[in-house]
């Protein structure tokens, strides 16, 4: 049990790593937008500058979410509700509402977006675990994912992903429906994990399907083939290259860098919230790395992120660390 909890932990470091690097690349640049998301009319140089960042978002997030299902499963009462509630408040929706400011101050935004939408999505969560419980007692798999998908299907049709309030996004929870209960049917069903995380055949066809899907967008211009594959790829990207990384660390592929990764997986919350105080901004560098052949751009791309995401985490645990000796800041700031 231990070993599991240390290579989820594992995941989880290695998603904030890739967070905190996304973010490095994206606010290199004057206008991101320009450059990390794809346009088929960009230039070779500024695709392949932007590429990077596209490998990164195309499922570090679905990634978190799907730990955070996975972690979250087991056997629910309904009488557990208002506890359940109530931590996942103190954990998720105070942090969300105590740090506003700080994200609105430095960045611009209306707080941290994905807080809130695990907050919703753990709720969603509960209710829908404890209803399969009683509904599907067997554990039927097709079943499951029956109901998971009215539920989403109707999330859909009554447009929650366009929910706004005061400004604040009410409805980001409904793009992370299908990794986060990807990860409650891993937990759940015992099988399906051992066929999609350990099976070595499928890794092997998740890489190769991956890797070609996700390269398509360079073939736009070669038909409508490859641009139907591109549109509606994100889904597909998102769980596949889940599933690689937690067979990478399920099999201790990186059993090197486990121990390392295990503890930024713990300190997730604290890097997350603090890091875009610590990400240096040189648009300078990012002009300069844009304007070099294909291959120079994608390696400065990633030895400049990876450098200053090394940075913004010391710096933030650092920071973590002097906040903490308040037990009211701790337990505002990181609902601890």
């Amino acid at each position: 049990m231990k070993q599991r909890i240390e290579y989820i932990d594992a995941i989880k470091g290695l998603a904030i790593f890739l967070m905190v690097m996304g973010h490095a690349i994206a606010w290199n640049y004057d206008d991101y937008n320009a450059v990390c998301n794809f346009h088929p009319e960009q230039t070779i140089n500024v695709k392949m500058g932007g590429a990077i960042w596209q490998l990164i978002y195309s499922f570090h997030m679905p990634l978190f979410f799907m730990v955070s299902g996975f972690l979250m499963y087991k056997a629910y009462q309904w009488s557990d509700f208002l506890s359940f509630t109530k931590k996942k408040i103190i954990r998720l929706l105070l942090p969300y509402i105590c740090t506003i400011w700080l994200v609105y101050l430095v960045r611009g935004a209306i707080g941290y977006w994905f807080l809130l939408c695990l907050f919703q999505i753990s709720i969603v969560g509960f209710l829908l675990i404890t209803l399969l419980e009683k509904i599907n007692p067997k554990r039927f798999l097709i079943i499951d994912i029956i109901i998971m998908g009215i539920v989403y299907v109707l999330l859909r049709i009554f447009h929650a992903q366009e929910w706004h309030l005061y400004g604040i996004s009410l409805g980001r929870f409904v793009g992370a429906f299908i990794p986060f209960f990807v990860g409650i049917l891993l937990r759940k069903h015992k099988f399906l994990f051992n066929a999609c995380i350990y099976s070595d055949w499928f890794y092997s066809s998740a890489l190769i399907l991956f890797v070609g899907v996700f390269s398509c967008r360079y073939l736009l211009e070669y038909g409508k083939f490859w641009e139907l594959i591109y549109i509606h790829s994100t889904t597909f990207l998102a769980i596949m290259g889940s599933f690689i990384v937690f067979h990478i660390f399920a099999k201790d592929l990186l059993v090197r860098f486990r121990p390392l990764l295990s503890h930024l997986g713990r300190m997730t919350l604290p890097i997350y919230m603090l890091h875009i105080m610590f990400v240096i901004q040189i648009p300078a560098i990012g002009e300069f790395i844009i304007v070099q052949n294909a291959v120079t751009s994608i390696v400065l791309q990633i030895i400049y992120s990876a450098v200053i995401s090394i940075i913004a985490i010391v710096l933030s645990l650092l920071l973590y660390k002097v906040i903490i000796i308040s037990p009211h800041l701790k337990r505002l700031f990181f609902g601890e």
